[in-house]
């Protein structure tokens, strides 16, 4: 068989994210993400139904499944999920397919002070220490850290009750050493045509952007009950509770506070709406087409070793 060693990921700046009076954002990842990932081992692309990987048995598959899963659900609460699925996001949304880089490679990793990071640590520690969990199982030595911030967003969206598809995630994910390229993640001010833009120079169509935008059901944007996975965040683009006629002062100030620009913005685009709308009223739907989308952008970019 062929031997492939992933190096683990180390931060060249943990001493200064030690130091005093440093943004939040900065953190010690030489020592908390000692990711034990020097074992050599085999890779092959799973197609995301249960397929094993090259040299790795059913049996085997099964039982670095069922190890990840464990880990998850040893490590991950509720009110961590959404900074989690987060992490994902900014970890794959660097991929850009003109240049042929970035991607889902734990390069995330390098890029804690980067102003669009601030607050990533949440979900990155949440990560980590499921990773840590992986040691002593038959996971160990057989999952990158790249693969586990894929699973971990997954098992967040099961865990907050949307659908369960941790199992497809595909594993084998190279890691980086070095961070990836600046600026590639959308500002929040873009407008609905802007975003559907940017999203295509990733690779990602109209749908499968209105889909992971519904991620942002959770969290603290108001769309809903901050901690269940549904399709509220497209309900609430199709009220436009932004715009009603004749609200009241307090009315609009609380208004202000749901969601992001680029939220508010994202239903003033005809293409969108038609997703929009269609997942407003069809939640099945959006559970399927977001796991499809997720499962694409989590490997666009990823080098999968062999």
């Amino acid at each position: 068989r062929r031997r492939l060693v992933v190096v683990a990921n180390a931060n060249a700046n943990a001493n200064d994210a030690r130091g005093g009076g440093r943004r939040e954002t900065l953190v010690a990842l030489a020592s908390s993400l000692s990711l034990a990932v020097c074992a050599p081992f085999v890779r092959a692309r799973d197609g995301g139904g249960g397929t094993a990987r090259a040299g790795v048995s059913i049996e085997d598959d099964s039982a670095v499944r069922r190890a990840i899963r464990d880990a998850l659900t040893a490590n991950v609460i509720k009110t961590k999920c959404p900074a989690v699925l987060r992490l994902v996001f900014h970890d794959a949304g660097t991929y850009l397919e003109s240049a042929g880089d970035g991607g889902m490679n734990a390069s995330v990793t390098y890029e804690l002070n980067r102003p669009e990071s601030f607050g990533l640590k949440r979900g990155l520690s949440v990560v980590k220490s499921a990773y840590e969990a992986l040691q002593g199982t038959a996971a160990e030595g057989k999952v990158s850290f790249a693969d586990m911030i894929a699973c971990a967003g997954a098992y967040a969206v099961e865990f907050t009750g949307g659908p369960t598809f941790l199992e497809r995630v595909p594993l084998g994910r190279a890691d980086a050493s070095t961070a990836d390229p600046e600026n590639r993640m959308p500002e929040q001010t873009l407008g609905g045509r802007e975003m559907r833009e940017h999203f295509a120079r990733s690779g990602v169509s109209t749908r499968d952007m209105v889909a992971l935008a519904g991620a942002h059901t959770i969290g603290g944007k108001g769309f809903g009950d901050a901690y269940t996975f549904d399709n509220a965040y497209y309900a609430t683009l199709v009220a436009d509770p932004w715009n009603k006629p004749n609200m009241t002062k307090d009315e609009a100030e609380m208004a202000e506070h749901i969601g992001l620009p680029s939220d508010k913005y994202m239903r003033e685009d005809e293409e969108n709406m038609k997703w929009i709308t269609k997942y407003a009223s069809d939640q099945d739907a959006f559970y399927a087409d977001f796991v499809d989308a997720y499962l694409r952008l989590t490997s666009l970019g990823a080098r999968f070793v062999f």
